[in-house]
């Protein structure tokens, strides 16, 4: 679905086959996660960032990590809870060049499954990329008899809306990026992207996210403060209060202002409609409920108008549909 858009300007706009499309759509997925982990490493190891070079030197990927590590275990000593300092002895242990080695597949039997799962899934997106009616097709031929064409105008507009949702969602990432990056290089925090970019992340994880964000975000200056040298009463705690004030205001300014707005204008619905569907999505079902309320108010919405719009109240809320 996020493809999708990328799909349509290539076949209408610039004439290019479905295959050649989608084969396209696929290799730039597969650069912007390339440089995104890259990038990562970078802003860890405090290096220009590279398209090339970043996946060479793992130790001094796992010293960074190591260094990271004990920097916040020492400055969160003050805390005196001996299961934090045992917990991040432990993990600075952990860290080694076999453990990080590992993930990329050191074995054979990790390569074969992770060669096996990459593979089923750029074969599986690539044909469903190229022929854009498949699921239409699918899911089609299990509808009632004379109601194909609804069914596949359902489709077409369910499709149309969540691809619309999901850049919304990478965009409210992106802009959450920003802020995070800014509050965290005006007070001269070490690593202000990487965390900021972590945090970003797990900004749309409902109750979660924000919470473990703010956890990180606070951790990670206090560490970053300490390896200056500053005084913990006098200089640290002041710090990171203002931190995490402008890091909650930003949180606040996201949930009632910034996503709102953009899930209204990526799904054509009313914010304040918007806003009441989440309440109403954590109310009953929680963060599950946080989390596919808005997609899930979507495709009723779209149910709702091609097979109830009789009705008035559906009128309502599907007008700009």
């Amino acid at each position: 679905m996020i493809g999708r858009p990328l799909m349509n300007l290539m076949h209408s706009r610039l004439k290019i086959p479905n295959s050649i499309a989608a084969v396209v759509t696929l290799l730039s997925f597969m650069l912007l996660l390339y440089a995104f982990v890259s990038l990562f490493i970078s802003l860890v190891l405090n290096q220009p960032w590279s398209p090339f070079g970043n996946f060479s030197d793992l130790n001094s990927f796992e010293d960074a990590v190591t260094h990271q590590i004990r920097l916040l275990s020492e400055s969160l000593g003050f805390l005196n809870l001996p299961f934090l300092e045992q917990y991040l002895n432990d993990a600075m242990e952990s860290v080694s060049h076999k453990n990080i080695s590992r993930v990329f597949g050191e074995s054979l039997t990790a390569l074969g499954m992770a060669f096996i799962d990459a593979f089923s899934v750029i074969f599986i997106t690539f044909f469903f990329l190229r022929d854009r009616d498949l699921i239409n097709k699918m899911i089609v031929a299990v509808a009632p008899k004379g109601e194909e064409s609804r069914f596949e105008n359902v489709l077409d507009t369910t499709k149309d809306l969540l691809s619309r949702y999901f850049i919304g969602l990478t965009l409210q990432v992106l802009i959450m990026f920003t802020f995070y990056f800014i509050i965290l290089l005006s007070f001269d925090i070490n690593y202000a992207a990487v965390i900021a970019l972590l945090c970003a992340l797990l900004n749309p994880l409902p109750y979660v996210g924000p919470l473990l964000g703010g956890v990180i975000m606070a951790s990670l200056s206090i560490s970053s403060l300490h390896d200056l040298g500053w005084d913990y009463n006098t200089q640290i705690i002041p710090t990171v209060l203002w931190i995490m004030f402008w890091y909650v205001l930003t949180h606040v300014w996201d949930n009632f202002i910034n996503q709102p707005l953009i899930y209204s204008r990526s799904v054509k619905s009313n914010p304040l409609e918007i806003f009441i569907v989440i309440l109403i999505g954590g109310i009953l079902f929680g963060i599950v409920g946080i989390a596919v309320a808005v997609p899930a108010y979507t495709v009723l919405r779209v149910v709702l108008k091609e097979f109830f719009s009789e009705y008035k109240i559906v009128q309502s809320i599907t007008k700009n549909l």
